[in-house]
Protein backbone atom coordinates (compact mmCIF):
# COMPACT_ATOMS: atom_id res chain seq x y z
CA UNK A 1 0.00 0.00 0.00
CA UNK A 2 1.13 3.15 -0.78
CA UNK A 3 1.91 5.85 1.82
CA UNK A 4 2.55 9.25 1.18
CA UNK A 5 6.40 10.17 2.32
CA UNK A 6 6.47 7.62 4.75
CA UNK A 7 3.41 9.93 6.06
CA UNK A 8 2.58 7.97 9.67
CA UNK A 9 -1.03 8.23 11.25
CA UNK A 10 -2.91 6.66 14.21
CA UNK A 11 -5.66 3.89 14.60
CA UNK A 12 -5.41 2.50 11.59
CA UNK A 13 -2.78 0.76 9.05
CA UNK A 14 0.51 2.92 8.02
CA UNK A 15 -0.49 5.61 11.02
CA UNK A 16 1.91 6.87 13.40
CA UNK A 17 2.60 3.51 14.98
CA UNK A 18 4.86 3.15 12.24
CA UNK A 19 7.17 5.29 13.15
CA UNK A 20 10.61 5.21 11.15
CA UNK A 21 13.59 4.51 13.24
CA UNK A 22 15.53 6.26 10.33
CA UNK A 23 13.83 9.79 10.80
CA UNK A 24 15.07 9.82 14.71
CA UNK A 25 18.25 11.94 14.82
CA UNK A 26 20.53 10.61 17.11
CA UNK A 27 21.95 13.71 19.38
CA UNK A 28 25.78 13.60 18.69
CA UNK A 29 28.56 14.77 20.94
CA UNK A 30 26.12 14.86 23.95
CA UNK A 31 28.35 15.79 27.74
CA UNK A 32 25.14 14.96 29.60
CA UNK A 33 24.53 11.19 31.02
CA UNK A 34 20.70 11.79 30.75
CA UNK A 35 20.88 11.50 27.26
CA UNK A 36 21.69 7.84 26.10
CA UNK A 37 18.94 6.80 28.95
CA UNK A 38 16.47 8.98 27.28
CA UNK A 39 17.81 7.43 23.78
CA UNK A 40 17.31 3.88 25.33
CA UNK A 41 13.87 4.77 26.51
CA UNK A 42 12.69 5.99 23.20
CA UNK A 43 14.26 3.22 21.48
CA UNK A 44 12.33 0.88 23.51
CA UNK A 45 8.97 2.56 23.38
CA UNK A 46 9.42 2.79 19.30
CA UNK A 47 9.86 -0.92 19.22
CA UNK A 48 7.27 -2.10 21.63
CA UNK A 49 5.14 0.65 19.75
CA UNK A 50 5.40 -1.80 16.49
CA UNK A 51 2.90 -4.48 17.93
CA UNK A 52 0.27 -2.83 19.99
CA UNK A 53 -2.84 -3.24 18.60
CA UNK A 54 -4.90 -1.05 20.55
CA UNK A 55 -5.53 2.87 19.52
CA UNK A 56 -5.10 4.30 22.91
CA UNK A 57 -1.69 2.32 23.62
CA UNK A 58 -0.27 3.46 20.33
CA UNK A 59 -1.43 7.23 21.19
CA UNK A 60 0.01 7.02 24.60
CA UNK A 61 3.32 5.19 23.31
CA UNK A 62 3.21 8.25 20.80
CA UNK A 63 2.53 10.92 23.38
CA UNK A 64 5.65 9.61 25.53
CA UNK A 65 7.99 9.12 22.31
CA UNK A 66 6.98 13.23 21.47
CA UNK A 67 8.24 13.86 25.38
CA UNK A 68 11.43 11.58 24.92
CA UNK A 69 12.17 13.97 21.62
CA UNK A 70 11.45 17.27 23.69
CA UNK A 71 13.64 16.06 26.46
CA UNK A 72 16.10 15.44 24.22
CA UNK A 73 16.05 18.75 21.91
CA UNK A 74 16.35 20.45 25.09
CA UNK A 75 18.84 18.83 26.53
CA UNK A 76 21.03 19.27 23.61
CA UNK A 77 19.33 20.69 21.43
CA UNK A 78 21.57 24.51 22.01
CA UNK A 79 24.59 23.10 20.79
CA UNK A 80 22.97 21.61 17.25
CA UNK A 81 20.69 24.68 16.81
CA UNK A 82 24.32 26.88 17.47
CA UNK A 83 26.07 24.43 14.16
CA UNK A 84 23.31 24.65 12.39
CA UNK A 85 22.73 28.64 12.53
CA UNK A 86 19.35 28.53 13.86
CA UNK A 87 18.39 30.48 17.48
CA UNK A 88 16.62 28.22 19.77
CA UNK A 89 13.63 28.97 21.73
CA UNK A 90 15.33 28.56 25.13
CA UNK A 91 12.87 30.53 27.24
CA UNK A 92 9.95 27.76 26.09
CA UNK A 93 12.47 24.87 26.01
CA UNK A 94 11.91 21.92 28.83
CA UNK A 95 14.32 22.32 31.51
CA UNK A 96 14.90 19.38 34.14
CA UNK A 97 13.44 20.07 37.19
CA UNK A 98 10.30 21.68 35.42
CA UNK A 99 6.88 20.02 34.31
CA UNK A 100 6.75 18.75 30.87
CA UNK A 101 3.94 20.69 29.09
CA UNK A 102 2.12 20.82 26.02
CA UNK A 103 4.00 24.16 25.14
CA UNK A 104 7.73 22.59 26.08
CA UNK A 105 7.00 19.50 24.32
CA UNK A 106 5.80 21.80 21.22
CA UNK A 107 8.99 24.38 21.74
CA UNK A 108 11.38 20.75 21.05
CA UNK A 109 9.55 20.16 18.32
CA UNK A 110 10.11 23.19 16.85
CA UNK A 111 13.99 23.10 17.43
CA UNK A 112 14.04 20.12 15.83
CA UNK A 113 11.59 21.43 12.84
CA UNK A 114 14.38 24.45 12.86
CA UNK A 115 17.36 22.14 12.63
CA UNK A 116 15.67 20.28 9.61
CA UNK A 117 14.21 22.98 7.77
CA UNK A 118 18.10 24.24 7.67
CA UNK A 119 19.84 21.48 6.41
CA UNK A 120 20.94 21.55 3.03
CA UNK A 121 18.64 18.34 2.10
CA UNK A 122 15.57 20.44 2.58
CA UNK A 123 16.90 23.75 0.95
CA UNK A 124 15.20 23.61 -2.35
CA UNK A 125 11.59 25.70 -2.02
CA UNK A 126 9.80 23.51 -4.13
CA UNK A 127 6.99 21.10 -3.39
CA UNK A 128 8.48 17.75 -3.77
CA UNK A 129 11.15 19.00 -0.94
CA UNK A 130 8.17 20.16 0.89
CA UNK A 131 6.76 17.02 1.37
CA UNK A 132 9.68 14.93 1.79
CA UNK A 133 10.53 17.25 5.04
CA UNK A 134 6.46 16.68 5.82
CA UNK A 135 6.68 13.31 6.03
CA UNK A 136 10.08 13.82 8.00
CA UNK A 137 8.24 15.90 10.35
CA UNK A 138 5.37 13.68 10.69
CA UNK A 139 7.35 10.42 11.16
CA UNK A 140 9.15 12.56 14.54
CA UNK A 141 5.51 12.94 15.67
CA UNK A 142 5.56 16.60 14.83
CA UNK A 143 2.03 17.30 12.94
CA UNK A 144 2.00 21.22 12.79
CA UNK A 145 5.63 21.26 11.63
CA UNK A 146 3.89 18.38 9.04
CA UNK A 147 0.56 20.20 8.24
CA UNK A 148 2.96 23.47 7.70
CA UNK A 149 4.92 21.56 4.95
CA UNK A 150 2.28 20.11 3.19
CA UNK A 151 0.41 23.55 3.15
CA UNK A 152 3.92 24.81 1.55
CA UNK A 153 3.60 22.53 -1.15
CA UNK A 154 0.34 22.29 -1.96
CA UNK A 155 1.30 26.00 -2.57
CA UNK A 156 3.94 25.72 -5.21
CA UNK A 157 2.06 23.09 -6.43
CA UNK A 158 -2.24 22.77 -6.67
CA UNK A 159 -2.63 19.82 -8.05
CA UNK A 160 -0.45 17.82 -6.15
CA UNK A 161 -2.48 14.67 -5.08
CA UNK A 162 0.03 12.92 -2.00
CA UNK A 163 0.59 16.39 -0.73
CA UNK A 164 -3.49 16.42 -0.39
CA UNK A 165 -3.36 12.64 0.68
CA UNK A 166 -0.29 13.42 3.25
CA UNK A 167 -1.95 16.40 4.51
CA UNK A 168 -5.56 14.25 5.39
CA UNK A 169 -3.18 11.58 6.87
CA UNK A 170 -2.20 14.58 9.54
CA UNK A 171 -5.57 15.58 9.99
CA UNK A 172 -6.42 11.82 10.85
CA UNK A 173 -3.84 11.70 13.21
CA UNK A 174 -4.69 14.72 15.26
CA UNK A 175 -8.63 14.05 14.93
CA UNK A 176 -9.86 16.73 12.36
CA UNK A 177 -12.14 14.87 10.41
CA UNK A 178 -13.34 17.74 8.47
CA UNK A 179 -10.18 18.54 7.58
CA UNK A 180 -9.26 15.38 6.50
CA UNK A 181 -12.16 14.77 4.58
CA UNK A 182 -11.59 17.85 2.55
CA UNK A 183 -8.53 16.88 1.94
CA UNK A 184 -8.53 13.23 0.74
CA UNK A 185 -11.74 14.10 -0.89
CA UNK A 186 -9.27 16.84 -3.60
CA UNK A 187 -6.71 13.84 -3.34
CA UNK A 188 -9.05 11.47 -4.89
CA UNK A 189 -10.08 13.76 -7.55
CA UNK A 190 -6.70 14.52 -8.84
CA UNK A 191 -5.65 10.83 -8.42
CA UNK A 192 -8.33 8.03 -8.31
CA UNK A 193 -6.69 5.53 -8.35
CA UNK A 194 -4.30 5.01 -4.86
CA UNK A 195 -6.55 2.87 -2.74
CA UNK A 196 -4.60 4.11 0.25
CA UNK A 197 -6.56 7.35 -0.34
CA UNK A 198 -9.44 6.01 0.26
CA UNK A 199 -9.22 3.99 3.18
CA UNK A 200 -8.36 7.00 4.97
CA UNK A 201 -11.47 8.92 3.65
CA UNK A 202 -13.36 6.13 4.73
CA UNK A 203 -11.80 6.40 7.94
CA UNK A 204 -12.61 10.09 8.00
CA UNK A 205 -16.13 10.04 7.28
CA UNK A 206 -16.45 6.69 9.70
CA UNK A 207 -15.53 9.31 12.46
CA UNK A 208 -17.85 11.55 10.93
CA UNK A 209 -20.61 8.28 11.36
CA UNK A 210 -20.86 9.83 7.58
CA UNK A 211 -22.00 5.95 6.89
CA UNK A 212 -23.04 5.90 3.75
CA UNK A 213 -20.30 7.73 2.01
CA UNK A 214 -18.05 5.97 4.07
CA UNK A 215 -19.37 2.55 2.76
CA UNK A 216 -18.72 4.23 -1.19
CA UNK A 217 -14.84 4.81 0.17
CA UNK A 218 -14.37 1.74 1.72
CA UNK A 219 -15.70 -0.04 -1.24
CA UNK A 220 -13.47 1.70 -3.87
CA UNK A 221 -10.24 1.08 -1.63
CA UNK A 222 -11.05 -2.80 -1.87
CA UNK A 223 -12.14 -2.78 -5.60
CA UNK A 224 -8.87 -1.05 -5.95
CA UNK A 225 -6.52 -3.21 -3.78
CA UNK A 226 -8.66 -6.72 -3.26
CA UNK A 227 -5.90 -7.51 -0.99
CA UNK A 228 -6.73 -5.12 1.99
CA UNK A 229 -7.60 -7.02 4.74
CA UNK A 230 -7.95 -3.32 7.25
CA UNK A 231 -10.68 -2.02 4.30
CA UNK A 232 -12.39 -5.21 4.29
CA UNK A 233 -12.37 -5.09 8.33
CA UNK A 234 -14.11 -1.25 8.25
CA UNK A 235 -15.96 -1.65 5.54
CA UNK A 236 -17.76 -4.53 7.46
CA UNK A 237 -18.21 -2.20 10.67
CA UNK A 238 -19.70 0.64 8.69
CA UNK A 239 -22.50 -1.79 8.06
CA UNK A 240 -22.64 -2.98 11.33
CA UNK A 241 -23.42 0.80 12.17
CA UNK A 242 -26.15 1.04 9.06
CA UNK A 243 -28.08 -2.48 9.67
CA UNK A 244 -26.93 -4.28 7.39
CA UNK A 245 -25.73 -7.70 9.01
CA UNK A 246 -25.30 -9.83 5.73
CA UNK A 247 -23.51 -7.29 4.29
CA UNK A 248 -21.40 -6.88 7.40
CA UNK A 249 -20.52 -10.45 7.47
CA UNK A 250 -19.30 -10.99 4.15
CA UNK A 251 -16.87 -8.04 4.30
CA UNK A 252 -15.67 -9.02 7.68
CA UNK A 253 -14.83 -12.86 6.57
CA UNK A 254 -13.27 -11.41 3.61
CA UNK A 255 -10.90 -9.94 6.02
CA UNK A 256 -10.24 -12.83 8.18
CA UNK A 257 -9.84 -14.81 4.39
CA UNK A 258 -6.62 -11.92 3.37
CA UNK A 259 -5.47 -11.74 7.32
CA UNK A 260 -6.25 -15.35 9.54
CA UNK A 261 -4.66 -13.73 12.01
CA UNK A 262 -6.85 -10.48 11.96
CA UNK A 263 -7.89 -9.93 15.71
CA UNK A 264 -10.08 -7.06 15.21
CA UNK A 265 -11.84 -8.92 12.40
CA UNK A 266 -12.06 -11.88 14.46
CA UNK A 267 -14.05 -9.50 17.27
CA UNK A 268 -16.29 -7.95 15.38
CA UNK A 269 -17.41 -10.54 13.77
CA UNK A 270 -17.90 -12.35 16.72
CA UNK A 271 -20.26 -9.15 17.77
CA UNK A 272 -21.63 -9.32 15.14
CA UNK A 273 -23.00 -13.29 15.13
CA UNK A 274 -24.17 -12.53 18.75
CA UNK A 275 -26.23 -9.48 18.08
CA UNK A 276 -27.17 -10.18 14.69
CA UNK A 277 -31.04 -11.39 14.91
CA UNK A 278 -31.65 -7.76 16.96
CA UNK A 279 -30.67 -4.97 14.79
CA UNK A 280 -30.89 -2.77 17.63
CA UNK A 281 -27.84 -4.67 18.96
CA UNK A 282 -26.00 -4.82 16.12
CA UNK A 283 -26.03 -1.19 15.43
CA UNK A 284 -25.42 -0.54 19.59
CA UNK A 285 -22.17 -2.74 19.56
CA UNK A 286 -21.13 -1.03 16.07
CA UNK A 287 -21.41 2.62 17.24
CA UNK A 288 -19.37 1.44 20.79
CA UNK A 289 -16.99 0.16 19.00
CA UNK A 290 -16.74 3.41 16.81
CA UNK A 291 -16.98 5.46 19.82
CA UNK A 292 -13.51 3.57 21.09
CA UNK A 293 -11.88 4.00 18.39
CA UNK A 294 -12.71 7.51 17.52
CA UNK A 295 -12.10 8.63 20.72
CA UNK A 296 -10.62 12.41 21.39
CA UNK A 297 -7.54 11.94 23.31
Amino acid sequence: MIRPSGMPMLGAKGFSSTLSLKCWTRMKNAKIRTLPRLEQHRMTLIKKNFGLQDQEARCGILKLISILLCLSAALDGSATLAAQGVAPAEEKVFVPGNPVTNESVEAGLLNMRNILRSSPAFQKDDAPTHLRLAGVLSQQGDPNGAIEEYQAAIQLNPVFAEAYRGLGAVFIDTHEWKDAEDALRTSTRLDDTDSQTFYWLGRALMAQHKFPNATMAFITATDLNPQDAEAFSDLGLVRMAQGHASDAAKALTQAIHLKPDYAEAHHRLELLRASQQDPEQLTQAAFEILNILFRRE
